[in-house]
């Protein structure tokens, strides 16, 4: 009778295992993603040109890699792209609406003909390549989601309330939400439309609701709520951007080091080439046919073990 009851709780716990199994295959089938790029960047080097320093508020001091991105990978279903960003240490020391106060996020997109070369503000103090373009320019933090075209209004930067902490302008097509030390972000189609060989540029910068577009300002000195360097810099003129999405290959030191440095960007390749497959891709989406045939193959393989285990 014991040997029976252990054998029914087996048969349970296996019957459970397969349900299970079951609808995490559906819950993962439901938004159906591919991955249309995936960029890995260095660790812990958000630290802008190589010399850049957090200000000495007690939020950043003795703190390591809260700006720092660690990749950007970009899914893609029918109706949305999901933007999945990867950071060292995210952290929310001012109670943000989505969960993250530090990091200010830029994303240039360059995804048609026409386009504009400039920054939308000139708060980053960087420049783009001759041949980039930007169509779409993506401005986050922790308490709104920006996007604009090369012919949005440009905000009034010398209205206060403008650059509070408060949300400007709310769209359904966009959500962005934060779960560990990733920030994700998705937005429909109608709103953004990537193509084949889609230029993309990015920028991580340290947030300032009252700083010049938002970005924390530079000192040469140790400053409570400035950037600083040993080296002589121009608030004006140098880089306020503290880490970059780097091009395989490039040096982001040699890169931002300098006044209004030029940043490369990198390009968007829908089309995978044998060999090209990462983890991610295998991983997401999952194949509801060939996971039903494992699925089916685990089954047969277990009835197998315990016919011949309790035949007796």
């Amino acid at each position: 009778m014991a040997f029976k009851n252990i054998k029914n709780k087996k048969l349970k716990l296996i019957m459970f295992f397969i349900i299970c199994f079951f609808l995490l295959a559906s819950v993962v089938n439901a938004e159906d993603y591919k991955v249309i790029f995936n960029h890995l960047d260095g660790v812990g080097d958000d630290y802008g040109p190589g010399d850049y320093y957090y200000p000495q508020n007690h939020i950043f001091k003795n703190r390591s890699n809260l700006f720092d991105l660690k990749s950007l990978t970009i899914f893609e279903n029918e109706e949305e792209y999901k933007y999945r960003f990867s950071f060292s240490n995210l952290t929310d020391p001012w109670g943000a609406k989505y969960g993250f106060s530090l990091p200010l996020i830029e994303v240039y997109i360059d995804n048609q003909a026409g386009g504009s070369n400039k920054l939308f503000h000139s708060g980053a103090n960087i420049s783009f390549e001759e041949d980039f373009h930007w169509n779409k320019f993506l401005k986050i933090s922790g308490w709104w989601v920006k996007l604009f075209n090369p012919d949005s209004r440009k905000e009034n930067i010398l209205d206060i309330n403008d650059l509070s902490l408060r949300e400007p302008n709310s769209s359904e097509n966009i959500n962005l939400s934060r779960k560990d030390n990733y920030i994700f972000l998705r937005i429909s189609k109608s709103e953004i439309n990537l193509v084949q060989n889609s230029k993309i540029v990015v920028l991580i910068g340290s947030f300032d609701p009252f700083g010049y577009d938002h970005f924390r300002s530079l000192s040469n000195n140790k400053s409570y709520w400035q950037i600083y360097s040993e080296t002589n810099i121009s608030d004006s003129k140098n880089p306020r951007v503290l880490d970059i999405l780097v091009p395989g290959g490039k040096s982001q030191k040699e890169i931002l080091s300098g006044e209004l440095p030029k940043v490369p960007y990198l390009e968007i390749d829908f089309e995978k080439k044998e060999g090209d497959s990462t983890l991610i891709d295998y991983l997401m989406p999952v194949n509801k046919v060939s996971l039903s045939i494992l699925l089916f193959y685990i089954i047969i393989l277990i009835f197998i073990i315990f016919k011949f285990k309790y035949k007796k």
